[in-house]
């Protein structure tokens, strides 16, 4: 029986790795900050006797004493776009301070370590496929510099420690893996992929499509991981070495496979890469030369692409049953009704990825204090008077800390720049849970008018707290530029329909589930 410890043990990569050692009889310390891990990957695992969980940053040292550590896995770093571009300082520092830490801790204990880095070393490739021997081609100014140049600095560290100190480190560059206990909402093409196709929506391909990327699955590499760490470190070395599947497939491709495994029927949406800044810099091609891999650890990949897809998107079906909760404030909801409030009922049906409770002021005392309307719970407060709005702030926010106890809520969504928003606002304060206010304006006649309403002291509150704003209305072009000069607004035009809407707001969503993980 070895002592393991995992960082970064509750994303993807690391819950599969625990759930490896733990049926192999081991003893694993899973260390995470739930950044971007999931407490839901670990939670089969919490009465394992052998199975330890801290929650830790390991930006900062860990005090904790181990009676012995045999291994280290340091898998702890935000690994999509979306993520690491997120807080990318946090990022830096997860590479550079977190890989120190960990290299401090092999070092005390005498520990074989195994550091995993990223193909995204190699930048845009001007080798292909990409050998170990490869220097890259990064951008050390990009979007993606945070973590491309956050890894190459790592592997420095590692490098500089074994030389130093014997310290017994390994380094696996990983291309694309995928498989069960991917995140939703990483950003990965694989997991945007099949989520798009398994809720109906367009499959978003960015440029032409023809950029490619190889996959491979999440056994294989628990498979690389084992040999790695298993053979003799003088044969060896410190690495790195490629692990990957040099399976190469273009993304139009992939696309097109996930749509024929599924059987639905989305459309393929190409997005010109000058509608997507944030993409810019995006590798053209990746492929890893795997000789090293199969020379000294006598392995490679073993899993069918089209097997792979099958079991990520029967995994991803099962999790769909067990959506994130999100609680929703609004002074007025069904029957009594309004614009806004057609509106939020329409986005929560089309959201099926996300459970709605909604919190409301009662209003008429003949309605019920709780009801359900397909997937959306409704819970209204007062006694049915005139008078239940000005207290919804009070009551509705108390509420829905005791609703979050047992929901924990990923996000909080006030509608409109009343007494549900303060709702919203004191929420989160008892809570940390981050949460997005929805101003559903209508037609703004003149941008005058608009200007008017946002400077206003409950709007100027509202901007101060909220952690995403956004202005849902008919828009101008005028208009819409000058919304989109205010830095913490999001103008999303509502004449191009409530479809448009939701996925905007859907975004929103996305990014305030890892807001709250941090909080």
């Amino acid at each position: 029986m070895k002592t393991i410890l995992i960082t970064g043990g509750a994303g993807f990569i690391g819950s599969n790795l625990c759930e490896h050692f733990l049926s192999l009889g081991h003893k694993v310390i899973c260390v995470d900050s739930f950044f971007s891990g999931k407490k839901e990957n670990i939670m089969p695992f919490i009465k394992n006797e052998n199975f330890t969980l801290i929650k830790h940053n390991i930006i900062y040292p860990l005090k904790q004493k181990f009676d012995c550590l045999d291994e280290i896995y340091n898998l702890a770093c935000p690994a999509s776009p979306m993520q690491y571009q997120f807080d990318p300082v946090l990022t830096l520092k997860t590479s550079v301070n977190g890989t120190l830490n960990m290299l401090d801790l092999a070092r005390k204990y005498s520990a074989k370590m195994l550091h995993t880095s990223t193909s995204e070393v190699y930048g845009d490739p001007l080798e292909h496929p990409q050998k170990e021997s490869y220097f890259g081609n990064v951008d050390p100014l990009g979007k993606r510099a945070c973590y491309d140049e956050g890894k190459r600095s790592a592997e420095a560290m590692s490098k500089d420690y074994n030389l130093l100190y014997k310290v017994d480190v390994r380094i696996a560059r990983l291309f694309n893996i995928y498989g069960p206990n991917m995140m939703f909402n990483d950003g990965r093409v694989m997991s945007n992929f099949i989520l798009q196709a398994l809720l109906g929506d367009n499959l978003t391909v960015h440029g032409d499509g023809q950029q490619s990327r190889s996959f491979m699955y999440i056994t294989d590499l628990l498979n690389a991981f084992d040999k790695l760490m298993a053979v003799d470190q003088n044969k060896v070395g410190i690495g790195p070495i490629n692990l990957g599947n040099p399976d190469e497939r273009t993304m139009l491709s992939l696309a097109e496979d996930i749509n024929r495994i599924i059987g639905e029927k989305s459309k393929i949406e190409m997005i010109p890469y000058d509608k997507i800044p944030e993409r810019l810099g995006d590798p053209q091609q990746r492929k890893p030369d795997i000789s090293r891999a199969k020379e000294l650890l006598d392995w490679e990949p073993e899993v069918d692409y089209n097997y792979g897809i099958r079991k990520t998107i029967e995994d991803f079906r099962s999790r769909l049953d067990e959506k994130s909760k999100i609680v929703v404030f609004t002074p007025a909801f069904m029957p009594v009704k309004g614009p806004a409030e057609d509106a939020t009922l329409e986005i929560a049906k089309r959201m099926i990825n996300y459970d709605f409770d909604i919190i409301t002021a009662k209003l008429s005392p003949e309605l019920k204090n709780h009801e359900k309307i397909g997937r959306i719970n409704i819970y209204r407060m007062g006694s049915g008077r005139n008078l239940d709005k000005y207290l919804l702030a009070f009551f509705g926010g108390f509420k829905a800390w005791q609703l979050h106890k047992k929901n924990n809520y990923q996000v909080a969504w006030g509608i409109m720049a009343s007494y549900g928003a303060l709702a919203t606002i004191i929420f989160s304060l008892l809570t940390r849970v981050a949460f997005l206010v929805s101003l559903f304006e209508g037609k703004i006649d003149n941008t005058a008018s608009i200007k008017k309403r946002l400077y206003s002291p409950i709007y100027r509150l509202i901007f101060r707290r909220a952690h995403k704003l956004q202005v849902v209305a008919d828009l101008t072009q005028e208009q819409q530029a000058w919304l989109e000069d205010e830095r913490v607004i999001r103008p999303v035009d509502l004449d191009k329909g409530l479809d448009y809407v939701m996925k905007k707001t859907r975004e929103e969503f996305q990014q305030l589930e890892i807001l709250t993980s941090r909080l």
